[in-house]
């Protein structure tokens, strides 16, 4: 059964203070644990109240599928659950029609952190949004374009990588895949991406001179991006973006790992967040394979290329 989790901007209650990140995890009471099944789909809704100002119309703007439920260590009534297959829609779908709300519903369910959806709504809302419903893979979902954004403000963060704890380790949202099997919506993700690292790197690394673009110029030495430093010293970036607030992980191909271990502090992963919206975030992270060496991070295969060949 299709299932809304509300995910506003603005929180006035400090009753309802839980601890979400969109496109990563959900934070709930309780009282949920009825509605929240994993594999079952979700909408995110959020409310008029926007942390910019104005208000503006309610809408539902993403979906995924609930994931891996586990129990919240911090509060004795309180439950995540990790977001799998993750997708922004590129043009948020409006709550009401003609001035009448898409869910058909008693007032006292408004206030409700998580509630119930119509299959039918659910399944318009989805059409609207461009999303396919049954698809077998999320690379076979195809969402259209979303409008330019622009201007953009790059916030720089170093908060972008979730404790491990909070995580299903199997999860696909904000993983900054990398996969020759990504969806040309993915691909969109992955080129905005490394376009605001440049940016970010030509506007808030101080001394950074002579940047180079190479995933932009068909090159693949196993990063994106390069430049030289206040030092004089070639570094090399490789970018991984989600639409997601934050990161569960990363793929990186055997390419980009063989790099990041052979120019070790001179290699850098760009974590972009937030991508396609007006306030991305970046984190840069020094040196990725040294934290797989000591095991502040793990590593595990996720794709193996065979190549057919004859015998001699």
């Amino acid at each position: 059964m299709p299932v809304v989790l509300v995910h506003n901007e603005v929180k006035r209650d400090p009753a309802h203070q839980w601890d979400d990140l969109e496109g990563v995890h959900y934070n709930y009471p309780s009282k949920y644990r009825r509605l929240m099944q994993p594999g079952e789909p979700f909408v995110y809704y959020r409310g008029v109240h926007r942390a910019s100002g104005p208000r503006q119309p309610a809408e539902y703007f993403g979906a995924g599928r609930i994931g891996e439920i586990r129990k919240d260590p911090d509060r004795a009534n309180g439950w995540y659950c990790a977001i799998d297959d993750y997708q922004r829609f590129a043009v948020p779908v409006r709550a009401k029609v003609e001035g009448e709300n898409r869910e058909q519903i008693p007032l006292n369910l408004w206030r409700d952190g998580v509630r119930d959806l119509d299959p039918a709504v659910y399944a318009a809302i989805m059409a609207e949004a461009g999303l396919a419903i049954g698809a077998e893979r999320k690379e076979d979902l195809v969402t259209p374009e979303p409008a330019a954004v622009d201007p953009i403000t790059i916030e720089a963060s170093d908060a972008l990588i979730v404790p491990p704890r909070l995580i299903n380790p199997s999860a696909t949202a904000g993983t900054g895949k990398s996969s020759p099997r990504r969806s040309a919506r993915a691909k969109a993700v992955g080129d905005w991406a490394e376009r605001t690292a440049l940016a970010y790197l030509q506007t808030q690394i101080v001394g950074c001179r002579d940047c180079v673009h190479r995933a932009a110029q068909g090159e693949t030495p196993g990063w994106d991006i390069d430049f030289i430093n206040a030092a004089g010293v070639l570094q090399r970036v490789e970018v991984k973006g989600t639409v997601g607030a934050a990161f569960t992980g990363v793929e990186l191909t055997a390419n980009e790992l063989a790099a990041a271990e052979v120019h070790g502090d001179d290699y850098w992963l760009c974590l972009v967040a937030n991508c396609e919206t007006a306030h991305p975030k970046v984190q840069m992270v020094q040196n990725p394979a040294a934290k797989l060496i000591s095991g502040d991070w793990s590593a595990r295969a996720s794709l193996i290329a065979v190549t057919f060949s004859s015998k001699s």
